[in-house]
């Protein structure tokens, strides 16, 4: 009797394992449409915030739920979606991401003032302090998601120009080449940057600087050296009162930002 009894559900376990693996591919291959269907969901949700509402939190489960989808860098990109391998609808996850995390900084920015001059620009700047101590969990998981995209993308046109000799490589293309290169280490500076900004607790900082420190040798080798040089002297003002959590992610930023060889695309430009 026990025979008769174990040996289905031996054999019910060993289809549920098998059902596991046939569905984690899928899983991970669906992972663009998540993000997808999540963004336009937060998107409509932040739309409907008025004045007096909040916008979505991540205190919320259900937002919660959503920027699982839409800030999971690594379930993302890791997976193996046809979709991520074209430039354009990259670029699109990455604007509709970064899209997102301004909304959450300018939110009441807009709002009609009975103000002017100095007393309208207090006004806007109380108005971002308050954003970044409401939502600026929500914010940091944007940035460093955008931080990881710009990675990606930067991957994807070294990989196109690595396609032939850099001696072959016309004028026009070198220009657009260097105009990518511009772009993301800019937004990779700004972020190491906006660290900086007061009202970040240590964990946000934290979510972004790893996300920094991560990609930190590709955008370094992007940046003009005028570039890389001022943000490296910038760097000194976040150590001042360094949590000991932020000190490994800020040093790497700060050796990558020292080494001044080219590799990748700065080969081309």
């Amino acid at each position: 009797m026990m025979r008769l009894i174990t040996t289905p559900l031996r054999r019910s376990a060993r289809l549920l394992c098998l059902a596991s693996t046939l569905l984690a591919p899928a899983a991970w291959a669906d992972s663009y449409t998540d993000f997808q269907q999540a963004s336009t969901r937060l998107e409509a949700l932040m739309a409907a915030a008025t004045a007096d509402s909040d916008l979505p939190r991540l205190a919320d489960p259900a937002v919660a739920a959503l920027f699982a989808h839409v800030a999971d860098a690594p379930r993302l990109f890791q997976a193996p979606v046809a979709a991520l391998q074209d430039m354009d609808r990259s670029v699109a996850v990455c604007e509709r991401a970064t899209n997102l995390g301004k909304a959450y900084y300018a939110f009441g920015l807009q709002r009609p003032l009975p103000l002017s001059g100095a007393a309208l620009q207090q006004a806007r700047r109380e108005q971002v302090t308050r954003n970044l101590a409401n939502y600026g969990d929500e914010m940091a998981a944007l940035f460093a998601f955008g931080v990881h995209c710009h990675a990606h993308l930067t991957g994807l046109m070294e990989a196109e120009f690595s396609t032939q000799p850099a001696q072959d490589v016309s004028g026009a293309e070198r220009m657009r080449a260097r105009a990518f290169s511009k772009g993301s280490s800019t937004m990779f500076a700004n972020v190491v940057q906006f660290v900086q900004v007061p009202f970040w607790n240590v964990a946000q900082k934290k979510t972004m600087l790893a996300a920094a420190a991560q990609h930190a040798t590709v955008n370094a080798s992007l940046m003009a050296p005028p570039l890389r040089e001022r943000l490296l002297s910038s760097l000194p003002v976040a150590d001042q009162d360094l949590d000991p959590a932020l000190a490994a992610a800020l040093a790497t930023i700060r050796q990558a930002l020292s080494v001044t060889t080219c590799t990748g695309l700065c080969q081309y430009y």
